[in-house]
């Protein structure tokens, strides 16, 4: 496994991910019985956007930088969102485009809205990567760190003690010799095992929409939207020129069980956040 998300982190996908993600956990909050996270696929949990590997792709100043430098960004994006990012930064919001140093990633994200009582499931394989979100969390009760394939624990964590919960899958889909990722398939097989163990939880599935791949996301499509989940809400963040570009500029989530006007809300941002990363 090579994939490191320090190359990415920062760009366009995940900020249409973490916005969705903070959207659902505020949700959360509206009843006091506690929830449960599970995040599959958790990297390091904050990146350093002056790091070289980030600078190497850039896709932080195509994505978060150029976002904050809109004079209107706080108009359209959750605050909870900014306000996660300005105290990870050590600044506030209206300083957030001349100080952003760190990504918030999910885990940063999920950590803020725990309170008393709630708890997160943090996995992540790559051993180095691991390493650094063992760094970042370690000794925080409400944390649980697992170095292993976050597939497996859809089975051995569900369903949780609190009977409320969110999963964000958010797997590398990186290619196998055949140049197909098998994360396509892992992620259908591990949905139909939740839906059996946690029918009602909240489930968020990220993926990537390339040129190279369309087959193949045809049939990912057609098998998500056979899955037994009551309620099913598919939506699309598309920064391309045109349909030709190879390059990963266009992105997509199914949440399973969405909350309560998250497809209101979120049609409301997506126009205004593709203006700002034109602009």
């Amino acid at each position: 496994m090579n994939y490191h998300h320090i190359y990415h982190a920062g760009n366009f996908a995940d900020i249409f991910k973490h916005i969705i993600l903070t959207i659902c956990l505020e949700k959360f909050h509206e009843k006091p019985a506690p929830f449960f996270v599970l995040d599959t696929h958790a990297g390091i949990g904050k990146y350093d956007l002056t790091d070289e590997k980030s600078l190497k792709t850039a896709e932080a100043e195509l994505g978060i930088k150029k976002l904050l430098q809109q004079k209107n960004f706080a108009d359209f994006l959750p605050e909870r969102y900014l306000r996660i990012l300005a105290k990870t930064n050590n600044c506030e919001i209206s300083e957030l485009a001349e100080k952003i140093r760190i990504y918030a990633g999910s885990p940063i994200l999920i950590k803020d809205y725990l309170r008393r009582g709630d708890r997160a499931i943090f996995a992540e394989l790559h051993r180095e990567d691991f390493i650094q979100l063992r760094r970042n969390f370690a000794g925080n009760p409400k944390f649980s760190l697992f170095n292993q394939d976050g597939f497996s624990l859809l089975k051995s964590k569900l369903p949780p003690a609190e009977k409320r919960g969110l999963i964000l899958i958010d797997p590398s889909f990186e290619k196998d010799q055949s140049k197909i990722s098998v994360d396509y398939e892992r992620i259908i097989l591990g949905l139909e095992d939740s839906y059996k163990r946690f029918a009602h939880g909240v489930y968020l599935v990220w993926y990537p929409i390339i040129k190279s791949d369309l087959e193949t996301l045809k049939n990912f499509h057609e098998k998500m939207s056979q899955l037994k989940f009551e309620k099913k809400l598919h939506l699309t963040f598309d920064l391309r020129n045109n349909e030709e570009e190879a390059k990963m500029k266009s992105c997509g989530m199914f949440v399973f069980n969405a909350p309560w006007q998250l497809e209101e809300k979120i049609k409301i941002i997506l126009p205004q956040l593709k203006n700002a990363l034109f602009a």
